[in-house]
């Protein structure tokens, strides 16, 4: 006699997980590649979902220094969009022709443009002020805008002092007044595919291929 179909669908989900099959390692949740030829490829693959890059980042704990997750805004005005942390060909900088930087790019949530002075962002939650957004920033309305994390300020107002680590590590923006507006943990990144959220603002991340640093995420 065989069991009943609802208990086979409550044990498949426990059969499958970062143990086996494409779920191997973090990195072929994110390679574009069915590594276990099952037809599902990365997140879409339940043998990913227990990791960071097919969650949008672990919020229970803090980053590698110990520091607590930050509380975030429950009203925020602009996200975390997309970003890249190994770029090797698929954006070059415009500032600097030639040039391959990580990227991170912000999404605003409202109808008006944001001027960004005063606005902080850093890959260290014990250092929420670590980069000061310029007053010559203006991220647009229901827009997007990029910033460059290449360790080199002297570039451009859209320049960071730090780089991000392929290897992963954290991310958060707040505002002037220290409030948090979106943070995330990630693991490691593959090289040229960044890590989207889809839609714009939605709650899901993807590792993307397509990268599409300074317009929509929509059309995935």
């Amino acid at each position: 006699m065989h069991p009943p179909l609802s208990i086979f669908l409550l044990l498949l989900p426990m059969a499958c997980g970062p143990s086996g099959g494409e779920g191997q390692s973090a990195e072929e949740c994110a390679d574009g590649v069915d590594n276990d030829q099952d037809g599902r490829v990365d997140c879409d693959d339940l043998g990913c979902s227990g990791y960071a890059v097919c969650e949008g980042g672990d919020t229970s704990g803090g980053d590698d220094t110990g520091d607590p997750f930050p509380v975030l805004a429950d009203d925020p005005e602009l996200l975390l969009n997309e970003f890249m942390a190994s770029n090797a060909s698929a954006w070059e900088d415009g500032d600097v022709p030639g040039t391959f930087p990580d990227w991170i790019e912000l999404f605003n949530l409202t109808s008006g443009d944001l001027t960004l002075g005063g606005y902080t962002i850093t890959d260290d939650f014990g250092d929420p002020t670590k980069a000061e957004l310029p007053a010559g920033l203006v991220l647009p309305a229901a827009g997007w805008l990029v910033l460059v994390a290449d360790s080199d300020p002297e570039e451009g107002i859209r320049h960071l002092p730090f780089k991000l680590a392929r290897s992963g590590e954290v991310l958060a923006v707040y505002r002037p007044d220290g409030t948090a507006l979106d943070a995330l943990r990630y693991t490691e990144q593959a090289t040229d595919v960044s890590l989207a959220r889809s839609p714009d603002g939605g709650a899901t991340w993807i590792p993307d291929e397509t990268s599409t640093p300074g317009t929509s995420n929509a059309a995935r």
